[in-house]
C-alpha cells in the first residue's frame, strides 16, 4: 500500500523493492529472494507473484478465490509453502473459502496482512509477514492459516474481531494452532492430518448465497425479500445458542416455504464464541422450519462452506444440508453422543491410528499395520467416521485396500448408506469402480442394499 490524498491504496511492485531493501528479507551476498539464515538453519528462498491488478481485500469477489486457489495449484510442486499478504476485512472469507476448496492439501498456506502498512517506519506488517514466511518455510502444517499478531489461527475459524487494534483477529471456538514467543511451538495434536493424495481444486461458482442477521422486530417482508429465487443458501445469524422468535407463526412459515423449495439454510449464533443447540423452544422452531444448525462455525466458515458445496454438481441440496453439519476441513466441533453403541469403537480406531502414525517411535510390525489398516478404515466408513478416516490415511492407510472380508471402505460406505463418507473418500483419490470379493463394484453393492441417494452419487461420478 502507499498513501494518497484519499487513502492507503495498492502499489504495484512495491513489495518486492522494499523487501529487498530490508535486511530482515534480503541477505545481501545471496541472490534477490533469499533472507538470512533463519533460528531454524535454513535461509527462505522465495518468489513474489503478484496480482494484476492489486485490489483492495473490500473488493474480493468468488472469482478472486478462486484465483489464488488455481495459483496455489499451478506451483503446488515448486514450493514447500504459500504466503498470501491479503487486506485484513475480508481475509477470514477468503481463508475459509481456500480451506474448501483446496482438498487434499498437505503443504502449508498462510494468509497474512496488517493494520499498517509496511511503508511507514512503525508498522505491524514486518513481523507479520516474517512470522507466516517463517512457518510456511519451516513448518509443515497442512492446513489454511491465518498468521497475525504472534498469532498461528486455522484459517476457517477466524474472525476480524478490531478494526484499528493490532490483534485484529480471534478465534473463538478453536485453539490457537502454535505458542509463538522466542521459538514456535506447533501444537502438533490440534493440526490436521496430511492426507497422502494429489492436491484437487473444487472451486466455488456459486454466488447465490446470503447472510441474515436477525434483529427484534424483523419483519416477515424482510426476510421474504432475502430469500426470493435465485436465492440457493442462506445463513441465519441468530441470537445465542441459536434462538429466533418462536412466537412469529408467519415469519417461521416463510422459512419453512423456502427450505421446502430447496433453499438451505443454517443457523449460526451472533455471538463470537459458542455453538448452536436446541436448548431452548425459539432454537427448536428453527429446526422444525427446515434450517439446519451450523454448530460453532464462523459466519464466514458457513458462507463460503454453503457456497462450495452448492457449487458441486454432485451434491444435491439434501446432502448439502447434512455435510453443512459435518466436519469437512477443521471448521466445526463435532460433537459425539456417548450413548452410541459405537463411542468404544471410535476411540479404539483413533487410539490405533494415532499409534500407527508414529510407527518408527513405538515398534509397530509392518505387517501389523497392513492388516489392521483397511478393518478400521471399513469400520469408520461403515459409521461415517471421516475424521478417523483422516488420521488413517495421514498414517498411511491405502483407501483402496481391502479387509478381510475383500471389501474397501468405498463398498462399506455405499452399503451403509454414507455418503458423505463417500463423497470424502473420492475426494481423497480412492477409486469408486473397485470390485470386492464377490465381484460386485460399489454402485452394485448400493443397489443391493437399496440406497438411493449412494447410486445416484456413483452413477453421477461415473
Amino acid at each position: 500500500m502507499r498513501p494518497t490524498q484519499r487513502g492507503y491504496i495498492p502499489a504495484p511492485g512495491q513489495l518486492g523493492k522494499t523487501m529487498l531493501s530490508m535486511p530482515h528479507f534480503q541477505d545481501t551476498d545471496q541472490p534477490p529472494g533469499t533472507t538470512p539464515i533463519s533460528p531454524y538453519g535454513s535461509r527462505i528462498v522465495y518468489d513474489i507473484v503478484e496480482d494484476e491488478p492489486l485490489i483492495d481485500s473490500s473488493n474480493m469477489t468468488t472469482e478472486d478465490w478462486v484465483r489464488i486457489a488455481r495459483l496455489i495449484e499451478r506451483h503446488y510442486s515448486r514450493f514447500d509453502g504459500f504466503v498470501i499478504l491479503h487486506g485484513t476485512d475480508t481475509m477470514s472469507y477468503t481463508a475459509s473459502a481456500l480451506s474448501f476448496m483446496l482438498v487434499n492439501l498437505s503443504k502449508t498456506v498462510v494468509l497474512t496482512g496488517s493494520q499498517i502498512p509496511m511503508t511507514p517506519q512503525r508498522n505491524d506488517a514486518i513481523d507479520n509477514l516474517l512470522g507466516a514466511m517463517t512457518i510456511a518455510a519451516h513448518f509443515e502444517v497442512p492446513e489454511v492459516c491465518l498468521y497475525f499478531h504472534h498469532t498461528l489461527f486455522r484459517g476457517n475459524r477466524t474472525r476480524k474481531v478490531d478494526a484499528e487494534g493490532l490483534a485484529a483477529f480471534q478465534s473463538g471456538n478453536y485453539p490457537e494452532l502454535a505458542d509463538i514467543g522466542t521459538h514456535i511451538e506447533i501444537r502438533w495434536h490440534l493440526v490436521r492430518p496430511i492426507i497422502k493424495a494429489p492436491l484437487k481444486v473444487r472451486p466455488i461458482v456459486e454466488r447465490n448465497v446470503a447472510c441474515l442477521r436477525i434483529f427484534p422486530g424483523i419483519s416477515t417482508e424482510t426476510v421474504r425479500n432475502f430469500l426470493r429465487p435465485p436465492l440457493r443458501g442462506l445463513v441465519i445469524e441468530s441470537y445465542g445458542s441459536g434462538n429466533a422468535p418462536d412466537n412469529r407463526p408467519d415469519l417461521l412459515a416463510v422459512l419453512k416455504e423456502a427450505s421446502d423449495r430447496g433453499v438451505v439454510l443454517v443457523n449460526c449464533t451472533q455471538c463470537h464464541k459458542g455453538t448452536v443447540r436446541a436448548a431452548y423452544a425459539s432454537g427448536a422452531a428453527l429446526a422444525d422450519s427446515g434450517v439446519v444448525s451450523g454448530m460453532d462455525m464462523t459466519v464466514e466458515a458457513a458462507l463460503t462452506k454453503l457456497a462450495y458445496l452448492l457449487s458441486q454438481s454432485d451434491i444435491s441440496t439434501e446432502i448439502a444440508r447434512r455435510l453443512m453439519q459435518t466436519n469437512l476441513r477443521g471448521e466445526l466441533s463435532e460433537t459425539v453422543d456417548e450413548e452410541r453403541p459405537s463411542i468404544r469403537e471410535r476411540i479404539f480406531a483413533d487410539a490405533v491410528a494415532r499409534v500407527l502414525s508414529h510407527g518408527k517411535t513405538l515398534g509397530s510390525d509392518p505387517e501389523i499395520e497392513k492388516a489392521l489398516f483397511p478393518v478400521l478404515m471399513c469400520a469408520a466408513a461403515g459409521r461415517g467416521d471421516i475424521d478417523a478416516l483422516q488420521r488413517l490415511l495421514s498414517a498411511g492407510a491405502d483407501p483402496d485396500q481391502s479387509d478381510y472380508a475383500g471389501r474397501s471402505a468405498v463398498h462399506v460406505a455405499a452399503a451403509n448408506g454414507q455418503l458423505e463418507t463417500l463423497s470424502f473418500l473420492s475426494d481423497t483419490g480412492a477409486s469408486l469402480i473397485l470390485r470386492n470379493s464377490d465381484n460386485q463394484t460399489p454402485l452394485d453393492v448400493a443397489q443391493e442394499a437399496e440406497q438411493r441417494e449412494i447410486i445416484r452419487f456413483l452413477e453421477s461420478m461415473s
